[in-house]
């Protein structure tokens, strides 16, 4: 069937619109048509034969054509036969009709109201007579009796304008299979009768009163048209909805519906679009299935009564703010499935194992499981509120209430908490919000937190309970409650503390205290760990005849402590653990092998500790802390202990029962500045009741200034152990005072022989692209400049004093040095340069040296030192031909600042020193680029460093280093000149150097440390002078240097500026 254009172009205009927009003429004539189908029976002929007719179906058709509107009166499709003679004088008889046959009704416009007459019958056999027969008229019904009738409205054409039918009567379809369509116009109530029957009603104008299915399946349908042009939505006007008995199917697309009773039998009901239903939705008895969608409003509730049915919830509204409505689903085995829309009340399950499943929308008020086996699960975006009872005191937004239930959020929010009820109940926080507490209630529950936001508490209640912490975030603490319940930590956070009898910490962030334990309950690993695990700082653990373990985890990680009361026992296995003072209320601690306590202040424990192959650490920066303990054994342990010499103060162990068994060591961690001048000796440990017995070893700890000393173990009064600390190893605390004082000796040697290179340059040409350094200011005088950069690491000097003789740490120094040169060319001034030359010089500069000491003996670095330092001197040069004889002297005044690495302070110092040099040499000239140098003389150091206190009080007194030296520096020169200009010479140089009178010394606490190596060494130099413009000359050069006990090796890279 075609939809008529007007059924949707005229959607939303009413009939009273409509009649006020046309010209409406009403006329006395009937509207509707009927005719008659059916067969007829002749028995005889001519004027003695006898025609029976037997009617099967009556088809009545009303519509409103032209510009009249006829009226009808309300009829059934029954109807009185007659009798009467044929034109023939033949007899014809036609019998009454029932209406029992498949009768269509189709009503196109008009009026059919109940004072006007009804239609008169068509396609019966003719009589002479004027017999004629109408359809019965019915008091304010329209009968289509039994039979597979069909009944249709829709617009009739007044005027060329649509015009929709008027029917102020009810329809009664009577028993069959019926067909209802209802396209325009307004009825009364329809009655569907028994049998399978089907209603569509649509058209945004149409009014259609209450609508009765009757016992069968049937089909109802209002506000959706579908057609082959596809499917229609409108608006009609419909009264109550009943589906009766029979597997029902109610579909509402739209418009308004007073109420909806899907009746007996296994119905579905689905409300969408638009839909607006003023009162309830009732499923009655049966395995119902109701779905509200799109924007649909229920003014009422949703009822799902007898029988295992299923709402879903996936868009539209439940109730009203003013009048909440509810989703009460009643006895059975239900199913609550939520994906959008509101629910303004609450959701309550009653009897049965019902399963609700919310992944959006919103419940203004709270979902109750019901009495049986419930599961529930939360997700997505969706919203649970409160329902907040009669009393106004309800806190629940899930309660599931009696029952073996299954609770699963992953996402979404509940405003209120979610409550087991009594029964064994498995509850699982997996994301998502709460913004209350849990609580599992009576029964023996499993509560599962491994993501989400719980605001308030989690609280196993009455029964054995399983709580497993993986994820997620807790506001405040985790209780197990009444019985013996089991609490589990692998990962999340809790902000407050655990309550329970047994509690088994792997990972995860608690914020408070353990507490409520009972005997072999505590247990602390990293097995199942998600996080790291995070206690607070002093956490308290606490119970009654409780006993403990730990393995293989680190709780005194960045100096956090912990706290016991009420522990029988308590076992460490290769972890740590940490008292900051007070008591601890632990009977026995073992502890394990690669275990650790670290004590912090003073601590009792009226109990014992056995310490096998662990450490038992006191040192914290104060000496003085002391633990007393009920006893104390210990088997291969270790004890570290702060001591200061200065003070004669340590930590100390105070035990009423000791004993030692296997190789047990003390650390000593030396604090306050070390006294090196004689042994010392410090009370350790005290027995109270009898002498301490074992095999000790002592040492310092690694790294620290406790490693310069020798310690051994000296037994005092009552039996109790005291330290003696011998100073062997302080030597290497005097190493960064030493590496920079070489480093600032090398620097100005390097700079004043390079000064005397630049001086030989200039005047015998030795290297061409140098030579021109100089720039003349006169005709006797001339000025050039210089500076380098230079990178030189060297293996360190043999160390002897202080209790050490041994090489020393290597170190290695970035040098910088510049300086600028008045020559004067006395040869030529003088006028005897045709047969000697003289060169006078003076300079200044300024030098700087960066060293740095690597690790050494367990110190990470052993420490570093800059020295800054003026240097100015002078020179003379005398030659004849190509032989020469050059002296030189320098004095550099500066200062240094040293780090000490070994004993953790700072300090500076003045330096002052000089360096004179005498050399003779010859060149020889090897062809047109290439010259040998032959080049010898003598070297004379001398330097002091002033007496200083560094930061830490350790007195430093004076250093020194001098020493003499011959030399014999052989090299080999040439030069050539480049594509572009330049000119590049590249040498090789040898020296070696027989020193004599080498002395590097370093005062500390006034005893004297000795800095040697090798007297005699050789070294390679290797290099180039480029030279970039008249003015400009850069040089680059490598250096090698090794004796029997030590190398250097350097680099550098130097500028000449001639101005």
């Amino acid at each position: 069937m075609r939809v008529p254009r007007e059924a949707y172009q005229l959607a939303g205009v009413s009939l009273l619109a409509l009649a006020a927009a046309s010209t409406l003429q009403i006329s006395g004539a009937e509207a509707c048509s009927a005719i008659a189908s059916g067969a007829g029976t002749t028995v005889g002929s001519g004027i003695s034969a006898e025609t029976t007719f037997e009617t099967t179906s009556v088809t009545v058709e009303c519509s409103t054509t032209g510009n009249v509107q006829d009226v009808g009166g309300v009829f059934t499709t029954g109807f009185a036969g007659y009798k009467g003679q044929a034109n023939d004088s033949s007899t014809v008889i036609v019998n009454d009709y029932d209406g029992n046959g498949d009768d269509i009704v189709s009503i196109f416009g008009g009026i059919l109201d109940n004072s006007t007459p009804t239609p008169v019958i068509s396609g019966l056999p003719p009589v002479t007579s004027s017999a004629t027969t109408s359809l019965q008229s019915a008091e304010g019904t329209l009968e289509l009796f039994g039979g597979n009738d069909r009944f249709e409205m829709s617009y009739g054409d007044l005027s060329g304008d649509p015009f929709a039918p008027n029917v102020d009567a009810n329809l009664d379809a009577g028993a069959g299979d019926d067909t209802v369509i209802i396209q325009a116009g307004s009825i009364h109530d329809i009655d569907l009768g028994d049998g399978v029957d089907s209603v569509v009603i649509s058209g945004s104008g149409t009014q259609v009163g209450n609508v009765t299915g009757g016992i069968g399946d049937d089909l109802i349908s209002v506000g959706i048209l579908e057609v082959e042009e596809g499917v229609f939505f409108s608006e009609p006007i419909v009264g109550i909805i009943s589906g009766g008995e029979g597997g029902d199917t109610i579909t509402i697309g739209g418009g308004n519906v007073e109420a909806v009773d899907a009746g007996a039998g296994d119905d579905q009901v689905s409300i969408g679009g638009n839909t607006a239903i003023e009162l309830d939705i009732d499923g009655e008895a049966g395995n119902d299935t109701i779905t509200v969608s799109g924007n649909a409003t229920i003014g009422g509730s949703i009822f799902g009564n007898d029988g295992n049915d299923t709402v879903n919830i996936d868009g539209g509204t439940v109730g009203t703010t003013i009048s909440p409505g509810i989703v009460d689903l009643a006895g059975g085995a239900d199913i609550f499935n939520m994906t959008a829309g509101h629910v303004t009340g609450s959701v309550f399950g009653e009897g049965g194992g019902n399963t609700y499943t919310v992944s959006g929308g919103t419940v203004d008020g709270s979902i109750y499981a019901g009495s049986q086996d419930d599961s529930v699960s939360i997700s997505g975006n969706a919203s649970v509120g409160i329902d907040p009872g009669e009393g106004g005191e309800g806190t629940d937004s899930v309660g599931l209430e009696d029952g073996d239930d299954t609770f699963d959020m992953t996402g979404g929010t509940l405003a209120g908490a979610v409550s087991g009820g009594a029964g064994n109940d498995v509850i699982t926080l997996r994301g998502g919000t709460i913004n209350s507490f849990l609580e599992g209630n009576d029964g023996n529950d499993q509560i599962l937190v491994s993501g989400g936001v719980l605001a308030g508490e989690v609280t196993g209640d009455v029964g054995d309970d399983l709580i497993v912490i993986s994820g997620g975030a807790i506001g405040s603490s985790v209780s197990g409650g009444a019985g013996f319940d089991n609490v589990s930590v692998t990962g999340g956070t809790i902000t407050g503390g655990i309550d329970a009898e047994h509690v088994h910490l792997s990972g995860g962030t608690i914020g408070g205290n353990i507490t409520g334990l009972g005997p072999d309950t505590l247990v602390i690993d990293g097995i199942g760990a998600v996080d790291p695990l995070n206690l607070s700082d002093g956490v308290l653990f606490s119970g009654t005849g409780a006993n403990g373990t730990i393995t293989g985890t680190d709780l005194a990680a960045g100096g956090k402590s912990q706290n016991f009361t009420g522990f029988d026992n308590f076992s460490s296995d290769n972890s740590t653990l940490r008292f900051s003072g007070g008591t601890q209320g632990i009977n026995h601690l073992n502890l394990g092998s690669g275990s650790t306590l670290f004590i912090n202040g003073n601590v009792t424990m009226p109990g014992s500790i056995i310490a096998t192959n662990s450490l038992i650490d006191m040192t914290n920066g104060v000496a003085g802390d002391v633990l007393t303990l009920g006893g104390l054994t210990l088997n291969g342990a270790s004890i570290g202990l702060d001591i200061n010499q200065q003070t004669s103060q340590s930590d100390q162990l105070i035990a009423d029962a000791f004993s030692a068994t296997g190789a047990n060591t003390i650390i000593v961690n030396l604090l306050g500045t070390p006294q090196f001048a004689e042994p010392t000796d410090i009370p350790l440990i005290v027995s109270t009741n009898g002498p301490v017995t074992g095999t000790f070893s002592v040492a310092g700890v690694p790294g620290t200034p406790g490693s310069l000393f020798t310690y051994a173990i000296v037994t005092g009064p009552n039996g109790s152990v005291f330290l003696r600390a011998t100073p062997v190893n302080f030597g290497i605390a005097a190493a960064p005072t030493s590496a920079t004082n070489a480093g600032a000796v090398a620097v100005a040697i390097e700079a004043l022989y390079g000064i005397n290179r630049d001086a030989l340059d200039a005047d015998l040409h030795l290297s061409p692209a140098s030579g021109s350094g100089m720039v003349p200011v006169s005709e006797s005088f001339g000025v050039f400049a210089s500076g380098q950069f230079a990178h030189t690491e060297h293996d360190g000097y043999n160390i002897s004093g202080g209790g050490l003789n041994g090489s020393g740490p290597s170190f290695d120094a970035n040098d910088f040095s510049a300086a600028i040169s008045l020559d004067f060319n006395a040869a030529k001034h003088f006028q005897f340069d045709n047969e000697y030359g003289l060169n006078i010089g003076v300079f200044a500069g300024y030098a700087s040296t960066d060293v740095n000491l690597g690790a050494f003996r367990g110190f990470d670095a052993i420490g570093e030192g800059t020295n800054k330092a003026g240097l100015f001197g002078g020179y003379a040069l005398f030659r004849k031909d190509y032989n020469y004889a050059l002296v030189s002297a320098s004095g550099f005044i500066g200062g240094s600042d040293v780090t000490n690495g070994v004993l953790g302070t700072t300090g500076s110092y003045d330096t002052k020193g000089y360096a004179v040099t005498a050399s003779v040499g010859h060149i020889f000239k090897l062809g047109e680029r290439t010259r040998f140098d032959l080049r010898g003389g003598l070297l004379g150091v001398s330097f002091r460093g002033d007496p200083y206190k560094d930061s830490g009080g350790n007195e430093f007194g004076k250093s020194k280093l001098s020493f003499g030296a011959i030399k014999l520096e052989p090299g080999i020169y040439g030069d050539y000149t480049l594509s572009n200009g330049m000119v590049i010479s590249p040498y090789a140089r040898g020296e070696l150097q027989q020193r004599f009178g080498y002395k590097n010394t370093t005062e500390i606490d006034t005893r004297e440390i000795d800095f040697n190596d090798a007297d005699f060494s050789a070294a390679l130099s290797t290099g180039f002078n480029l030279k970039m413009s008249a003015a400009t000359t850069v040089n680059g050069e490598v250096r090698g240097k090794v004796s029997s006990d030590s190398s250097t090796i350097g680099a550098k890279l130097g500028l000449k500026i001639a101005f």
